[in-house]
């Protein structure tokens, strides 16, 4: 009985709380578990926001900035995607996972001097943010998209016969005077919208800021990029493939950067900053940010990260959810998804609370195909969001709890909507996926050495 008035006396203070939170004026504050929010902190600005204080540990960094963004260069960037059309990309990319998942479409198969001969695999071009390298000898500098659901790096090459039309330059391997290659062995990404990339495998010399010339770097040098729908795909050099694997980028920088281990600071907004990092860089990097740590476990896709996400608390209160509920298919980190996919009846249960936590906002109907929960805060400089904690383990009682940044919540639909930013998978066979808007303001580490990933937010880019 004592538990059910603290309760009713509880969400009557929210209620009463909320019927009196102002549109404009004076500063409000938020109860335990919520926080005050300024409306313009979750939108991008329309120039490039790099940041003049934060950690400055070690010079192994590189930045990384989204390719719809102002801190992207003008004389490339591609027009920004409408949130229509990035949602799409990301509903093409999430069943292209997990068809990866489902089929084992990657090839075991290794040539005599250990390269995949394919590298063929059915998934989605996505993601947006780009970090730029320098390849051969001198070097040419590049835009890549970092992808940690890949394993091999590749780049548009000179020698293309097809998609060879682009704002970003085109490699030149008869420019670099440590580039080799091997004819007879053949590289292909087929992606899951029927566009592909064919070429052959080459070796350069790779240079990274800070980490200095890696030298024999094996990438996929592509001659025919074929966009089948119209993505992009044409408008980026290449992909940097963070996934795991041999022929991975943090694979072949292990002996430059002494340890397998990276990291990345996902930027708030599309006008903001990341960066990322390598080796013990990126070890000390965690030190500064606190990072809290859990462990990567097994999945069917040995190029995935997975980890073991266990509950979820909206406000402070812990979904009735069972913990094999959220682990039964298992969880991957992406950086490629945009937003994060969750069982359905864990979505509901998530859902139902979210929004009995935003009762003194006007949910909308109908808003967007995708997700189901938004919001217009139009006229709102300041609104109170609840604290969102994921919490992960390895089927123990002990878990690690990270709370989400204000950034990691809503999806910015336009100026006006706004709408949480998660999604029911449309089949529970489905593996659960964690997005990059809700990895947003965190460092993230890769400790592939003692297989575990870290989440620090005491820290800036």
């Amino acid at each position: 009985m004592a538990w059910i008035i603290k309760h009713i006396v509880t969400i009557c203070f929210f209620l009463g709380y909320y019927q009196t939170l102002p549109i404009y004026g004076e500063t409000i504050r938020a109860p335990p578990h919520y926080k005050v929010v300024n409306v313009s902190s979750l939108e991008p600005k329309p120039y490039c926001q790099r940041s003049s204080s934060g950690s400055k540990i070690g010079s192994q960094k590189l930045e990384i900035v989204s390719r719809f963004g102002p801190c992207f260069p003008n004389t490339s960037r591609t027009k920004t995607a409408s949130s229509n059309e990035l949602l799409n990309w990301d509903q093409a990319r999430v069943r292209s996972i997990n068809k990866r998942v489902n089929d084992h479409l990657y090839s075991n198969s290794l040539s005599e001097d250990g390269l995949d001969p394919t590298i063929e695999g059915k998934y989605e071009f996505g993601g947006v943010y780009n970090v730029k390298i320098g390849l051969g000898t001198p070097k040419q500098d590049y835009y890549l998209m970092m992808d940690t659901g890949s394993q091999p790096t590749w780049v548009r090459c000179q020698s293309c016969t097809k998609g060879c039309k682009s704002e970003n330059p085109l490699y030149d391997p008869s420019k670099s005077s440590t580039y080799t290659n091997n004819t007879s062995v053949p590289f292909r990404v087929g992606y899951g919208d029927n566009s592909y990339t064919n070429g052959i495998w080459g070796c350069d010399t790779l240079t990274i800021e800070g980490i200095g010339a890696i030298n024999n770097f094996r990438f996929g040098c592509g001659q025919e990029n074929v966009d089948g729908t119209g993505n992009n795909f044409g408008d980026v050099a290449g992909i940097l493939g963070l996934g795991r694997g041999e022929l991975s980028f943090p694979s072949q920088i292990q002996s430059a950067s002494s340890t397998q281990m990276f990291s990345y600071y996902v930027p708030l907004t599309n006008s903001h900053v990341g960066n990322l990092e390598f080796g013990n860089e990126a070890k000390k990097k965690s030190y500064a940010c606190s990072n809290q740590f859990t462990p990567l476990v097994k999945g069917p896709e040995p190029v995935f990260y997975y980890l073991d996400l266990v509950g979820i608390s909206v406000a402070g209160n812990k979904l009735n959810v069972t913990s094999t509920t959220f682990t039964n298919e298992g969880t991957v980190i992406d950086s490629g998804t945009v937003i994060t996919r969750l069982p359905r009846a864990v979505y509901s249960a998530f859902r139902a609370a979210f929004r009995q936590s935003m009762s003194s906002y006007t949910l909308l109907e109908n808003v967007d195909e995708l997700m189901d929960t938004c919001y217009s805060f139009k006229g709102y400089e300041q609104i109170v969001l609840p604290e969102i904690k994921f919490h992960f383990g390895e089927g123990t009682s002990t878990t690690t709890d990270v709370k989400l940044s204000n950034n990691g919540i809503l999806w910015m639909k336009d100026d006006r909507v706004k709408c949480l930013a998660f999604a029911a998978k449309e089949n529970d066979e489905h593996v659960s996926i964690i997005g990059y808007v809700q990895q947003r303001g965190f460092n993230v580490l890769y400790d592939l050495e003692r297989e575990r990933i870290g989440f620090g937010s005491n820290c800036a880019s």
